[in-house]
């Protein structure tokens, strides 16, 4: 896995528990006092050792951590590809093109990194579907971007799961609906999906 994903976990941590809780999680997990650079490839055992540390230090479920997570990956990694980026392009428009500008770029730069496969397909002027793919089954981490993207346009978004590798599918599917303001999120009973209906 990418360095900045490793560097950007510590930053999260550090960020909201504060620097001894990050040294906690290395040695919890084996790392001891592991660094992490941007322009390296580390482990995927690495992120997973962290986040079971996590886990286990805060009580948190593990996708819920992750997706937060995502979330606070997101001003980051809008200022890092800003040039790529539409100024027109709001929360829909950016998921959208992810994977025809961001990844070809990450992996243009770095053969070695491999970002989830995300097939995103507008629908409607206010619904694109994703469908995730990747061995990682980080599907969580997809969820707090996308609500982190929605939150940096100031927009309302709503995320319905449909399918989720976790549970066996072969990829995790997801249709994400923009809520205008004179609308109401959709209720999690209304939802045609055994998930709730997620407003971000």
């Amino acid at each position: 896995m990418h360095g900045l994903i490793h560097a950007q976990l510590q930053k999260f941590v550090i960020a909201h528990h504060g620097r001894p809780a990050w040294q906690g999680l290395l040695k919890e997990a084996g790392l001891g006092n592991k660094t992490f650079l941007t322009s390296k490839q580390y482990p995927d055992s690495d992120i997973g050792g962290l986040v079971t540390a996590a886990c286990k230090a805060t009580g948190a479920r593990a996708d819920a951590l992750l997706e937060q997570f995502g979330a606070f990956l997101v001003p980051d990694l809008i200022a890092m590809y800003q040039p790529l980026l539409q100024p027109s392009w709001r929360t829909l428009d950016l998921l959208e093109h992810t994977e025809s500008t961001i990844h070809s770029v990450v992996r243009m730069r770095n053969p070695e990194a491999q970002p989830a496969r995300l097939r995103f397909r507008r629908v409607g002027p206010d619904e694109v579907q994703l469908t995730y793919d990747s061995a990682r089954k980080l599907c969580a981490v997809a969820r707090g971007i996308i609500r982190g993207v929605a939150e940096h346009f100031e927009e309302t978004v709503t995320i319905v799961e449909t399918a989720c590798m976790h549970d066996g599918a072969a990829t995790c599917e997801m249709s994400v609906r923009r809520v205008m303001s004179s609308e109401k999120p959709v209720p999690a009973a209304a939802a045609p999906s055994r998930r709730q209906a997620r407003p971000a």
